[in-house]
């Protein structure tokens, strides 16, 4: 990788973690529900439901997993911290729900799925995770 692809790669993902929103994680039956505060504001489904959603999937430096979703009218990240890694090691359907009336929900291709268990796979160990989650609470998307 040459240096101006390594800054370019570094200032997408700072860009990605900046877009972070706030979410609710909850994992049943090998499937993971993601409710975001995206649109800010309530706003009709209309607008969102016929999208075209593009993903990308990041490990930020502080051991993060984030989950960035774009679209031309916008973009969000979502963040996974790694003291719930283990809930989704298993999972194998994620599902995204917007915040909007009624709700918009978005499967998230098989691709993000398995890079989200592989991240949480690699945190098995527990020295591995636990400085996983030191790093992580430093933020201010893990508490």
């Amino acid at each position: 990788m040459e240096l101006w692809e390594y800054y370019r790669e570094a200032w997408k993902a700072e860009a990605a973690y900046e877009a972070a929103v706030p979410a609710a994680w909850t994992v049943r039956g090998g499937a993971a529900y993601i409710a975001v505060k995206f649109p800010k504001e309530v706003e009709p489904s209309e607008k969102w439901a016929k999208k075209t959603w593009e993903t990308t999937t990041w490990v930020f430096g502080n051991g993060l997993f984030g989950i960035e979703v774009a679209c031309d009218d916008g973009r969000f990240t979502v963040v996974a911290c790694p003291q719930h890694g283990e809930k989704l090691a298993e999972v194998k359907e994620v599902y995204i729900t917007l915040n909007t009336e009624p709700a918009v929900s978005l499967q998230l291709p098989d691709g993000v799925v398995q890079r989200l268990r592989g991240w949480a796979a690699a945190l098995g160990g527990e020295a591995v995770k636990r400085k996983a989650v030191e790093r992580a609470r430093r933020g201010e998307y893990c508490r």
